[in-house]
């Protein structure tokens, strides 16, 4: 057994394991079930030290946090991938390029070629000179049908480069972006966080809930519930500027990396948001009714003196935490 346990103690960790997935009403499939099998086991530091935090920092746990753990932590060498894919990348792009170059001195040598040969035809009276300018000038053709085959294979390639590329690009989008949201997986913050703290810039957080949907979700089905959570999505992302990182951190919950902001246009962007969203009119396409409007609760908070990117998210959890205390659909500020 993967775990060397017997019988005995692989029954007692599936046990604790599927009390763990019933206490925060999480159902059990393959995926959620191998997390907490790992986590009951303590087979994994850092998936454990990930799931104490948020349960220590009282922060949910469902079925999209499992699965992003899944594919941080236990997923079978995602950095390979990753690296697999720049390499690939790379040399695609040194394909094309010498495709090119190649294309490009093919041609200049034929001009030249045939200027040369062409004066040196003019220029001499010689027979047997010409003979051997003829013969050239045949030669010179031979080359330029080769030329226009090396031409059409090196097109090819670069075509069949230009699909690989693509399909490479769909592989990355796949790896980064949440498909229902169009927003970035959680796994990218700290990836960005990092980069940008290493560059020594100011960094605000945004973290966003979308209120009440959990029992918007249960009266009117998760079909309606995704094509709702998609549009406020959207709307929260249109008022990220490019060097900003909005995340769909699980479930209903977003969180927005600023880079290069301080904490009062931060604020400001936050509020923006919520009133954003509050004006989002959502009809039902079977019934024609327009459904109730949604709000968000938004908490705010910036990078600390110690340049703690775990402190300023659970600042923001905090402020967000806080705004629905105080009645929801409200900016928070927490620092």
């Amino acid at each position: 057994m993967k775990y060397h346990d017997s019988m005995e103690q692989a029954q007692q960790k599936m046990t604790e394991a599927s009390w763990f997935l019933e206490r925060f009403n999480i159902p059990v499939h393959p995926i959620n079930y191998h997390v907490a099998y790992c986590y009951i086991s303590k087979s994994h530091d850092a998936l454990n030290q990930e799931i104490e935090q948020r349960i220590d920092n009282e922060h949910s746990i469902d079925s999209y946090v499992l699965e992003e753990l899944f594919n941080r932590h236990l997923a079978e060498q995602p950095q390979n991938q990753k690296v697999l894919i720049k390499d690939v990348k790379k040399t695609i792009d040194s394909i094309e390029e010498s495709t090119q170059v190649s294309s490009q001195s093919i041609d200049e040598y034929i001009v030249t070629l045939d200027e040369s040969l062409l004066e040196l035809n003019k220029s001499t009276a010689l027979s047997s000179a010409q003979h051997v300018v003829t013969s050239l000038i045949d030669a010179s053709k031979k080359v330029k049908r080769a030329q226009q085959v090396l031409q059409e294979a090196l097109s090819s390639a670069q075509e069949q480069a230009s699909k690989t590329n693509q399909k490479l690009l769909k592989i990355e989008r796949q790896r980064t972006i949440d498909p229902l949201t169009g927003l970035y997986k959680s796994s990218m913050m700290i990836e960005h966080a990092e980069t940008w703290i290493a560059q020594n810039k100011s960094i605000c957080a945004l973290a966003i809930d979308i209120d009440d949907f959990a029992l918007f979700n249960q009266k009117y089905g998760p079909l309606v519930g995704d094509v709702v959570l998609s549009k406020i999505a959207k709307k929260v992302r249109s008022y990220v500027q490019e060097s900003g990182l909005p995340v769909r951190v699980r479930g209903e919950e977003f969180m927005i990396l600023l880079p290069e902001v301080n904490l009062n246009t931060a604020t400001e962007i936050a509020s923006q948001m919520r009133s954003g969203v509050e004006k989002l009119k959502f009809i039902s396409s079977r019934s024609g009714k327009r459904l109730p409007k949604l709000t968000v609760s938004i908490g705010v908070s910036e990078l600390d003196a110690n340049r703690s990117f775990e402190l300023m998210t659970n600042n923001a959890y905090k402020g967000m935490r806080k705004a629905k205390l105080d009645g929801k659909n409200r900016v928070t500020c927490y620092s």
